[in-house]
């Protein structure tokens, strides 16, 4: 895991303690995250984590990046997909420390002693994918202008009329 960290801890001690953990993962060792990725390649995702107490507040503030391989929902074709993300939780155990979270703060629910850190993290990875990812329109290989094919149903329309027309004039 990183840094000596083991997967589950006790966030509140941690926080207590401001402890700082930083290191890479390798990304097959989240479950969800590899069933949703088109891996090749071993990936690593870079995280940096801190635990504290502020305003009263037990918190976690983090930052996870890397980058994954996933398929073009357009094109079905497997593309890099560059990740960047941060987060700040503040830890809570029932709705009224959840209504008292300072601003910035997105609640973590502690229901118990020891937590799972990979599937918080891997939580936080599942929400930096797209729903549906793409390659951007001009690099995706089966992407078409729609412009382009507009314009081309509109030449390739033919009419009763238009069909008439050429007929009448070929007599004359």
């Amino acid at each position: 895991m990183l840094s000596g960290l083991p997967q589950t801890v006790d966030l509140y001690r941690l926080a207590v303690a401001g402890e700082t953990h930083a290191g890479r993962v390798k990304q097959s060792v989240f479950r969800r995250l590899v069933s949703t990725a088109h891996q090749q390649a071993e990936r690593w995702v870079d995280v940096s984590l801190q635990f504290g107490v502020e305003q009263g507040v037990h918190y976690l503030r983090g930052s996870l990046a890397g980058v994954f391989t996933v398929v073009c929902q357009r094109c079905l074709e497997p593309m890099e997909l560059s990740f960047d993300t941060r987060f700040l939780f503040g830890f809570v155990r029932n709705k009224e420390e959840e209504s008292r979270l300072p601003e910035g703060f997105e609640p973590l629910w502690v229901e118990q002693t020891e937590v799972d850190l990979l599937s918080v993290i891997e939580d936080e990875l599942l929400l930096a994918l797209p729903m549906v990812a793409m390659h951007p329109p001009a690099e995706c290989p089966a992407w078409v202008d729609s412009t382009v094919m507009d314009e081309q149903a509109e030449s390739d329309r033919t009419t009763p009329f238009s069909v008439l027309a050429a007929l009448t004039r070929d007599k004359h």
